[in-house]
């Protein structure tokens, strides 16, 4: 099942492992260190040192750091491929839920009968209201508490959708009617649209402008 590293309570969990992993693997160690150095403190202060005594426990003390030492830098390693990984993990679950997003735009968008011309634009102006909907092992897109392809076919319904909608194909009496004004559309290369802004660009839809290639 797939984990939510932005959950305060999987941050804390990671982190408690984390410190027990370097607690188990150095308490040990620690404990025999100061064990022995204690040992030959002792003997330090005591008048009659066994010479012998005092090397091997030398020896044992040295033995001891150089595990502790060897101990940590293991550990420290562990750490930060631990944390390579979560940082992967993270990427990769952005690039997955971004990906998920825009095909999820782009689906409703072809369903809701928006111009294809003017799909970049309007999920360009619709992606920020887009989040990931997590129930188990399946995520879903939707805005608010409605499914994407619902929000999406109510915008384009709206009197701020229906000018990005492609308009049915007239039929009968009515398309000479449609023809009429023709002449008055105003026309924009696509390269110079690209350039403006969701508000200009709404604009331009709203005044009945059409884009050329």
């Amino acid at each position: 099942m797939p984990v939510d590293l932005n959950d305060p309570e999987v941050k804390k969990a990671i982190k408690e492992a984390a410190d027990a992993a370097v607690s188990e693997a150095t308490a040990g160690l620690i404990a025999k260190n100061q064990e022995l150095l204690g040992k030959v403190k002792k003997l330090q202060k005591d008048a009659a040192i066994d010479p012998a005594e005092y090397q091997a426990l030398s020896e044992a003390k040295d033995t001891a750091e150089a595990k502790l030492a060897e101990a940590l830098k293991t550990t420290k390693q562990a750490l930060s491929q631990a944390e390579k990984d979560r940082k992967a993990l993270e990427a990769e679950t952005g690039y997955v839920s971004k990906l998920l997003i825009d095909n999820g735009l782009t689906d409703a968008l072809l369903k809701a009968g928006v111009k294809p011309e003017m799909s970049k634009a309007v999920k360009a102006m619709l992606a920020s209201q887009v989040s990931l909907k997590v129930e188990g092992d399946k995520r879903s897109a939707v805005v608010g508490d409605k499914a994407l392809s619902d929000f999406v076919t109510a915008w384009a319904q709206s009197d701020e959708g229906k000018h990005f909608v492609a308009a049915p194909a007239n039929q009968g009496g009515g398309a000479n009617g449609g023809a009429a004004g023709a002449g008055n559309k105003k026309t924009m290369a696509r390269a110079a649209y690209e350039q403006l802004g969701p508000i200009q660009r709404m604009e331009f839809i709203k005044g009945g402008g059409t884009l050329t290639t």
